[in-house]
């Protein structure tokens, strides 16, 4: 029998199934399984600085008894935190401060200097620096660079008085207090101050734009690879005078005739390529835009009793430049 199956079906095995019948129902396809969405990509790594201006805690002596809480380990002060005249006061408001933050950093405002001639103000906020019981931890930002550890994020501060158009010269000096209040300070003085800042400011960036060239031809050089090495930082600008006119200052006040005293077009004019955010303060109206690819930015409380009645509190906060005590902005490491 076996020979006889194996010439029948020389393979040596017998003959196939027969085709199961075909069913007359449909076939549902199996579900297609999705592949699983790639995981969204980690945001960068940043820096958050706690951001506000314009306390005047001269108003009422309000230095030992303001406070506000924690919300970043960088403290950006831009300007009017009081008189630099009350010196143990503000000394003793900046001793709380850098017990709870990491670093704090502190522009003059115009109201650092009232009752003193500028020259004293700058010797009275350098030994401000200085003292021992603030640990080292006060970064006075007069003309200052200041790069933060561990990052690429560089901080570049200055008052940037504003410039005041010799047609304005007049009418600014009999209706600004700075002209009152500050020795011997007059219009000269002031556009003079602009112009020195602003032109500290544009050369840091350009030193700023060569050492990060520097860095990226060496780089290539060593490794040959175009991107071995970051050739780019966050740069943070804090002045106190706004660098805009626009959007700056509460817009009923743009017409005013001495508008000059407290912003200049300056991120209008020039290459800001390299900023990421510009904070100031001095216009006592909080804003947070856009312009030309920078980030504007203040938190200003302006001058306040010691204890505004509930109600005043309440129209206060429902403002759109209310203050934030608790304003925080992140700055992306590049």
């Amino acid at each position: 029998m076996r020979r006889l199956v194996t010439r029948l079906f020389p393979s040596g095995k017998g003959p196939k199934d027969p085709k199961p019948a075909v069913s007359s129902q449909p076939v549902t396809p199996a579900a297609a399984v999705s592949p699983s969405p790639a995981p969204a990509p980690l945001p960068p790594p940043c820096i958050s600085l706690q951001v506000m201006s314009d306390l005047h805690l001269e108003v009422g002596q309000q230095y030992a008894g303001f406070d506000f809480p924690v919300t970043a380990p960088y403290l950006v002060l831009a300007g009017d935190v009081g008189c630099l005249a009350d010196y143990d006061a503000y000394l003793g408001f900046l001793r709380r401060q850098t017990e709870r933050y990491t670093r704090v950093f502190l522009v003059l405002g115009n109201h650092e200097f009232y009752g003193l001639d500028f020259a004293t103000g700058l010797r009275i906020a350098q030994k401000m620096e200085d003292e021992p019981s603030l640990g080292g931890k006060l970064c006075l930002l007069q003309q200052t660079r200041a790069d933060i550890g561990g990052s690429s994020v560089t901080i570049l501060g200055c008052t940037l008085w504003s410039s005041v158009p010799a047609e304005d010269r007049d009418i600014v000096t009999s209706k600004v207090a700075d002209f009152r209040n500050i020795k011997d300070w007059i219009v000269e003085d002031h556009n003079n101050a602009h112009r020195s800042d602003l032109r500290w400011l544009k050369a840091e960036l350009q030193t700023l734009r060569s050492e990060l060239g520097s860095i990226s031809e060496q780089a290539y050089h060593e490794t040959g690879a175009v991107n071995a090495a970051p050739t780019e930082r966050s740069v943070v600008v804090i002045t106190h005078h706004a660098p805009l006119v626009q959007g700056t200052s509460r817009p009923e006040h743009l017409q005013n005739p001495w508008a000059s005293a407290f912003a200049t077009d300056v991120l209008t004019v020039g290459k800001w390529d390299l900023v990421e955010s510009w904070i100031h303060g001095h216009t006592h109206y909080s804003c947070d835009f856009g312009a030309g690819g920078v980030r504007v930015v203040s938190n200003q409380r302006g001058c306040r009793l010691p204890a505004l009645p509930p109600q005043m509190q309440d129209e206060e906060a429902k403002r759109d430049d209310a203050f934030d005590p608790t304003k925080v902005i992140r700055v992306p490491m590049k």
